[in-house]
């Protein structure tokens, strides 16, 4: 939360700093008109004034750029190599040849003097630092730079110096006009007729460049993500492309000559879903019911599950989150298979090696489909029950319905958007198996009784101790598990939603009592429950001291451009986004270590496809409870989180933001093994759509 006021204030210094400079840069490059000594002196006391008025925004961005600093270099390394040098050198000019100058007009105000303000000395530097300004400002919002970008940078100082260089050459022309005795001032038709040229001109080069970069981002009509993985950025240590055997993510496949032990059948429908509060949502189900049903299995049992797909003209798929399914099995349309068409039936067989709460949804454009309502939770056991007998296993799905492009509040447990009472007898053991179905990250509060965390996307915690006033925060896609033993009074889970620096309670929740009825005022607690330190340390195959044969750098952005034809909102990597992101090559054996840095204005829950990653470190400081193993990593804004992971699942993965509207708009990537090809195609020609 601090940073992102940090980076809000960063980018009102930018702007500022572009207008004032802008400004100034406007005024300086007047003709000279000496009429009078009063004048002369107030125009050079205007302008010297203008001057520390731009030097005390080029403080205010050095010290914004050194708050933004205190959370890690990353989070500055495009203003430090770009934004400020680009502004504080040119302001530097600007102290050194022109304020000399207009302080020697002001004390003796005359022709002579008011001339010396028009040299190129005295002029270019202003402009200088009015078009560092808004380089700063544009690469601020428009085009951000992550590192490693060495050629954009060198892109950019090149363009800056030509632009000086055109500027110092058309001052220095109109400085000699001046000296001479030229025309003080063009006639008024002259002048208005020079300005309408301009702005056509200026117009008319606008228009062209943003269609051409409109035009640019036009995503292909067939794009096969073979080729697209291997033509990503590599990561340090990365290997040359193998020459060996190629296998195909069709030929990665579950067991399909065995029994299965559990069968399920999955219907895509569309329908009208009527919510508890009697509103009613166009909603796409599974079965006819949200969630969808509920698929609970035993770890090493053979899975399989039969899609139909009954929506008009819609196609779909399922992706089976959180589970470290065969390539093939993975359920994303255009990279594991071809999507599921209207009347269609598709059939996944896997064999589940992990256990906890899990879930499954659409992967073909899921950031509508999921929203939609295609998704339900996949519970998968241990061979013997950890749950202590007479366990009430509840789960709680929480979503937020959209009524045309609108969310309704409050976000819904199941199809009930208001508060959700039920009947809880005291000393009942119970579970809450919380799974985040949005994009958006969730917080919730436990009011009533303290609880322990018992499983993290899954993952069963070592060693859970009592937690009490902390909330629980779970980004996008991904699931906690709650224990307590229900006490005499109620309990309320409540979720927190962020205003500012205030914490609101959102209307609607969980109330459990003895008799279903009841009230109890929420908490709002404002620490948050860290993961890294909760639980007890036990051995791990790997760790912070290993040796990594990988690693990998991946830096968040947001910036305001265009995305497949659209302006909008690009959610960048490394100042990329799909399809240029970066993806990582890597061998089966090999030990990955990845750094995620977020400098936008949005959490990104980071999931990778067919593997689960251990936490080393969040912001710096190592993970020291409980091993933290997660298959979606929510990087807060501001945070920086060094994660690693074994490729030991081969295939072509998908490693995407699942807050889902950011991957839709350019978070998202692959991790893609040497040798592994796919027949699959994604694209606007294709029955294929990829996030």
């Amino acid at each position: 939360m601090l940073f992102e006021s940090y980076l809000n204030y960063d980018i009102e210094a930018a702007l500022f700093l572009t207008l004032l400079w802008g400004t100034s840069a406007v005024l300086v490059a007047r003709r000279p008109h000496h009429r009078s000594d009063r004048r002369g002196r107030r125009r050079a006391t205007f302008m010297l004034v203008l001057v520390a008025l731009g030097w005390l925004l080029v403080a205010g961005r050095l010290v914004t750029t050194a708050l933004m600093g205190s959370f890690g270099y990353l989070f500055v390394a495009d203003r430090v190599a770009v934004a400020l040098p680009l502004v504080v050198l040119p302001a530097l000019a600007v102290l050194v040849l022109a304020v000399p100058r207009w302080r020697a007009h002001r004390r003796n105000p005359s022709a002579e003097t008011r001339l010396a303000t028009f040299a190129p000395q005295a002029v270019v530097p202003f402009q200088a630092t009015a078009l560092g300004a808004l380089t700063g400002f544009v690469t601020a919002i428009m085009v951000t730079m992550g590192p490693p970008q060495l050629v954009p940078i060198l892109t950019v100082y090149v363009s800056f110096l030509t632009v000086l260089v055109g500027l110092w050459l058309w001052q220095q022309y109109r400085y000699r006009v001046a000296a001479n005795g030229g025309p003080v001032r063009r006639s008024r038709p002259v002048r208005a007729l020079r300005a309408v040229a301009v702005v056509a001109v200026v117009g008319l080069v606008l228009v062209g460049g943003l269609s051409w970069a409109a035009n640019e981002t036009v995503l292909p009509g067939r794009m096969n993500m073979t080729d697209h993985a291997h033509g990503g950025v590599s990561a340090a240590g990365a290997h040359g492309h193998s020459t060996g055997r190629t296998v195909s993510v069709a030929d990665l496949t579950g067991p399909r000559s065995e029994t299965p032990d559990r069968r399920f059948t999955l219907v895509a429908e569309a329908t009208k879903l009527r919510l508890a509060s009697g509103r009613e949502v166009d909603a796409w189900l599974f079965n006819g019911q949200s969630p969808g049903p509920e698929l609970r299995v035993k770890r090493g049992e053979l899975i399989e599950v039969t899609v139909h797909n009954k929506v008009p003209d819609t196609n779909v798929s399922v992706h089976w989150h959180g589970v470290d399914v065969p390539n093939a099995e993975d359920g994303v349309a255009g990279v594991t298979q071809d999507a599921i068409k209207p009347g269609g039936t598709h059939v996944y067989r896997f064999r589940p090696d992990e256990v906890g709460t899990h879930w499954y949804h659409s992967h073909q454009q899921s950031s509508v489909q999921v929203k939609k309502g295609l998704f339900g939770p996949l519970i998968i056991e241990p061979e013997q029950s950890d749950l202590a007998p007479g366990t009430q296993d509840l789960i709680v799905s929480t979503h937020t319905w959209y009524s045309g492009e609108l969310p309704l509040e409050p976000p819904a447990i199941g199809t009930v958007d208001q508060l959700d009472r039920r009947r809880m007898a005291p000393g009942t053991p119970v579970r809450l198996r919380l799974i985040n179905t949005d994009g958006a990250t969730h917080r919730y509060s436990l009011t009533g009784t303290p609880f322990r965390v018992v499983a993290i996307d899954g993952n069963p915690v070592n060693q859970p101790t009592d937690v009490a006033g902390e909330q629980v925060v779970i980004g996008g896609g991904g699931r906690y598990d709650l224990e307590f033993t229900m006490p005499a009074q109620p309990v309320r889970l409540t979720e927190l939603r962020r205003f500012g620096s205030e914490l609101r309670v959102v209307d609607g929740g969980l109330l459990l009592s003895a008799d279903g009825t009841g009230d109890v005022q929420p908490d709002k607690p404002t620490e948050a429950f860290d993961p890294t330190t909760y639980g007890s340390p036990m051995p791990t195959p790997f760790g912070r001291d290993s040796t990594f044969t990988k690693t990998h750098s991946l830096v968040f952005d947001n910036e305001l451009w265009f995305y497949d034809g659209r302006f909008t909102v690009v959610w960048a990597s490394n100042g990329m986004a799909f399809p240029k992101a970066p993806s990582l090559t890597v061998r089966e054996g090999d030990l990955v270590k990845v750094r995620f840095a977020n400098r936008s204005h949005f959490d990104h829950p980071m999931h990778l496809h067919g593997h689960h990653v251990l936490v080393l470190s969040r912001n710096g400081k190592p993970a020291t409870g409980s091993p933290l193993w997660l298959d979606t990593v929510n990087v807060e804004v501001g945070e920086i989180w060094e994660v690693a992971f074994k490729a030991d699942n081969p295939g072509l993965w998908m490693d995407h933001c699942h807050n889902l509207d950011h991957a839709a708009a350019g978070m998202m990537s692959h991790v893609v093994y040497e040798g592994v090809t796919t027949p699959y195609e994604v694209g606007h020609d294709t029955p294929n759509e990829l996030e």
